[in-house]
């Protein structure tokens, strides 16, 4: 891990650093931040106060402004669409690698006809394979469902919502000329008035006939009740039973597929678990095409590589390192992505993810930053990138040089009280962040901190705010 953050300094050419000034926004001649942005000369020349904010584009995504920077504007309203690291990909044309994945899924759905379990690490791309799932199995007239769970779900409310997805026309005993049929009468008018359970759906289900219909329960991991879950498991077990022409996908935070689901020994049959494993380099490059490819720009190599770095295989950092690194390009007047822009980016994620950590995880963060060194310290958070964010000493242990004993840094920094959940239950005990969001902040942190250790290298000016 230390070999992984100390070469980085060395990427960058030893140039002096430069920093803009915060009262008074300029332009070197030939700059044309100021027509993207739909300023005059004039107004560039204003102090940053007296410009007020605008959106570039409309909501139907047509440019605001007629500038003769339009070429940069349209580069980046496709970006937009390609590093969406806050929303999930639902078109295929923007969905990198998992193409395995996804051929799995498929397969498991259609030749075993069985229920999948979509497990994984948070952000690893569960949520966008089930989006473009349901795009492929429209194409082949299945009947798709997409639910997204909550910690207060109830199973006859979820599924009364999901019937009312599904007309009755595909009933057995609905004919085409029926007046159900003609009527537009969706299957949720069948279920019982009140309060139905399990029994009562597969029943309904198994009526089914002249297509499949796939019901997607995505985040089934916020599903706290186990009455709701023992309910789902009854439910694929009938719907199993009585080969109903209806398969549940449910994806979900987890490490395994017993995790999610429980020890339930009469579906275990039923069920294929598909782990949703980190993106590969190949992934990551075949994702920057993508947006080379929609928007015209161009990642230079050592950027590509510091995007695989930084990344670690997570689709979600691949794609906010993308997007800022790009922007801060763009508002350069470029459509060339470089290792320096990467770098720059990292100004912009730190801040934002400073911002979801608690008061309590930033001021024992900020103390130990000051106190530790910064390469165990990412050593720890890349440790936690696992899908339950449980980790012991010998995960750290192969991140970080021999001179650090694992065991005895992981003990000392329990002891602040604020950092770690700690299961000592377990040989070897176990650790994990009390809040989700520091691992990020700490290996972005980490990584930006060393970048700016390096005295003599260029270090782009901040973004200003609102440049985003």
């Amino acid at each position: 891990m230390a070999a992984l953050f100390n070469w980085i300094p060395r990427l960058f050419s030893r140039r002096k650093r430069t920093f803009d000034g915060p009262e008074r926004v300029s332009f070197r001649a030939g700059d044309h931040r100021h027509l993207r942005m739909g300023w005059s000369a004039e107004d560039a020349e204003q102090p940053a106060e007296a410009q007020f904010p605008a959106f570039r584009a409309t909501a139907i995504d047509q440019l605001n402004t007629l500038t003769d920077n339009n070429k940069l504007m349209r580069a980046r309203l496709a970006l937009r669409d390609v590093f969406t690291p806050a929303q999930p990909v639902t078109e295929r044309t923007r969905f990198a690698g998992r193409l395995g994945v996804l051929a799995k899924l498929i397969e498991d759905l259609e030749e075993q006809r069985s229920h999948v379990v979509v497990y994984g690490e948070r952000g690893i791309g569960k949520t966008s394979l089930v989006h473009i799932l349901a795009d492929v199995a429209r194409d082949s007239r299945y009947q798709v469902v997409y639910a997204s769970c909550g910690a207060n779900s109830r199973f006859d409310e979820m599924f009364r919502a999901i019937l009312n997805e599904i007309p009755q026309l595909y009933l057995r005993n609905v004919a085409p000329t029926a007046p159900e049929a003609e009527g537009g009468a969706v299957m949720a008018d069948r279920l019982p008035k009140g309060v139905f359970g399990p029994r009562e759906l597969s029943e309904l289900c198994s009526q089914i006939v002249g297509t499949r219909v796939l019901i997607i329960l995505d985040e089934y991991d916020r599903i706290t009740d186990p009455e709701f879950r023992q309910s789902v498991a009854e439910l694929i077990k009938n719907l199993s039973d009585r080969a109903a022409r209806v398969q549940l996908i449910l994806t979900g935070v987890a490490s395994n597929l017993q995790e999610l689901i429980g020890y339930i020994p009469s579906i275990r049959r039923n069920i294929v678990g598909l782990p949703m494993p980190r993106l590969t380099d190949a992934e990551v490059d075949a994702l920057i095409r993508i947006g080379e490819n929609a928007a015209g720009v161009t990642f230079e190599e050592p950027a590509v590589k510091m995007v695989r770095l930084l990344s670690n295989g997570s689709p979600y950092l691949a794609r906010l390192i993308c997007h800022h690194s790009s922007l801060r390009a763009m508002d350069e007047g470029r459509l060339s992505v470089t290792l320096a822009d990467v770098w720059g980016a990292l100004d912009s994620i730190v801040d934002e993810a400073q911002s979801r950590i608690s008061p309590l995880s930033k001021a024992a963060t900020k103390q130990l930053l000051e106190s530790r060194d910064g390469t165990a310290l990412a050593a720890v958070a890349r440790a936690a990138s696992t899908p339950d964010g449980w980790f012991a000493a010998e995960d750290v242990g192969p991140l970080i040089d021999g001179r650090t004993d694992a065991a005895t840094l992981l003990a000392e920094l329990a002891e602040t009280g604020e950092l770690f959940d700690v299961d000592a239950s377990v040989d070897p005990r176990r650790y994990r962040f009390r809040d989700e969001a520091l691992p990020t902040y700490l290996l972005m942190r980490v990584a930006r901190d060393q970048f700016a250790g390096n005295g003599e290298q260029q270090r782009p000016a901040r973004r200003r705010a609102g440049a985003a």
